[in-house]
């Protein structure tokens, strides 16, 4: 039975391809002749396309109906409708193809006279039927399907309810954990807007000419790609759920590495724009004070952030290591109803 289904499951991957194949080869044909001006014989445009669709339909296993990709039941011979169908439309294709493969092609006219050669379309839904037959047939004479066992002579398998195994959390550290936990989400938060509020600016000074102060924004590099960088790393820190949880709320310490790497690549492009901000929205008196100190202090906010996404980074993964006894093995934790089951288990009656 296993070497049936491989069989049959060949045959559908086969005969995928060979539609896939005719599709697309009467499409790059009928170019090729129309730039050698050979004639080619017409056929209604949905063909082709209907071709190709069936053909990548059958050539993936996880979209086919499970009537047609195992078929286990006399009712799954319905499914014998798509192979029809492909045997329909392969004629409808091969014929005209054929004809001009040797005009447009180096193909050997004898290789050609082959491959005109008419198939019956008994043998082209035959093939299928008969497989499919052949899988179903055990099922038809026993009243049960070939892939499921035999419900009298199957062992009951007793119902257990589920264990709720404990979720590993960090330690309660009261106000300062959940102080730290809205700061990291609001720093993340403020440095993709200012990223993206950096693209925009540098998109202004692109369009205005201003290519000098474009060329000091994007760090010396080109100032559209530096546009495109900003705008989609800073829509992914600005959106929540753009930005993957694993580096949000890293549990490992590599992925608490990247969200530190994030921070650092962000602060380091977000300064020269925190300078322009300050000349541009601040008056003259303040601007030496405040382009002095206000990047010093960014840098400090950035520095604390990045040091603190690798220590939380790293005491989640510790936290998340087994517990070991005095001989190193690991401790094995039971809920209430893992050890009642137990405690049945080692005395029964």
């Amino acid at each position: 039975m296993a070497v049936l289904r491989f069989v049959y499951a060949l045959y559908l991957r086969l005969a995928g391809l060979f539609l896939l194949i005719l599709g697309a080869g009467y499409l790059e044909a009928g170019v090729l002749v129309e730039q050698a001006g050979i004639t080619i014989q017409q056929v209604e445009i949905w063909v082709p396309f209907a071709a190709i669709g069936l053909g990548i339909f059958m050539l993936v296993p996880w979209w086919l109906p499970k009537g047609l990709r195992r078929p286990t039941r006399s009712r799954d011979l319905i499914w014998l409708a798509l192979p029809a169908l492909g045997a329909l439309l392969g004629p409808l294709l091969r014929i005209p193809l054929y004809d001009v493969l040797p005009q447009v092609s180096t193909l050997e006219p004898e290789a050609a006279a082959f491959m005109q050669q008419p198939v019956s379309p008994v043998v082209s839904v035959g093939l299928p039927f008969v497989l499919m037959l052949l899988l179903v047939l055990p099922s038809m004479r026993s009243g049960v399907p070939a892939d499921r066992p035999d419900p009298v002579g199957a062992k009951p398998v007793k119902e257990k309810r589920p264990a709720k195994i404990p979720e590993k959390k960090l330690p309660a550290l009261g106000a300062a954990m959940k102080l730290y936990i809205v700061a990291d989400w609001a720093m993340l938060r403020a440095m993709g807007l200012g990223l993206m509020a950096t693209a925009y600016m540098l998109w202004t000074l692109i369009q205005d000419g201003r290519l000098s102060q474009a060329a000091a924004l994007s760090h010396g590099k080109d100032p559209m790609l530096a546009v495109y960088i900003y705008g989609g790393v800073g829509a992914m820190l600005a959106i929540p759920f753009l930005l993957p949880g694993r580096i949000a709320r890293p549990q490992h310490v590599v992925f608490g590495l990247i969200k530190a790497i994030l921070l650092v690549v962000a602060a380091y492009v977000l300064i020269e724009p925190l300078k322009v901000a300050i000349v541009t929205f601040t008056p003259d008196i303040y601007h030496a004070t405040l382009i002095e100190t206000v990047p010093r202090l960014f840098k400090a906010i950035c520095g604390v952030a990045v040091t603190s996404a690798l220590l939380i980074s790293f005491f989640r993964q510790l936290n998340g290591l087994p517990a070991v006894d005095y001989k190193g093995d690991a401790k094995v934790h039971l809920s209430q109803d893992q050890l009642h089951d137990l405690r049945k288990a080692r005395m029964p009656g």
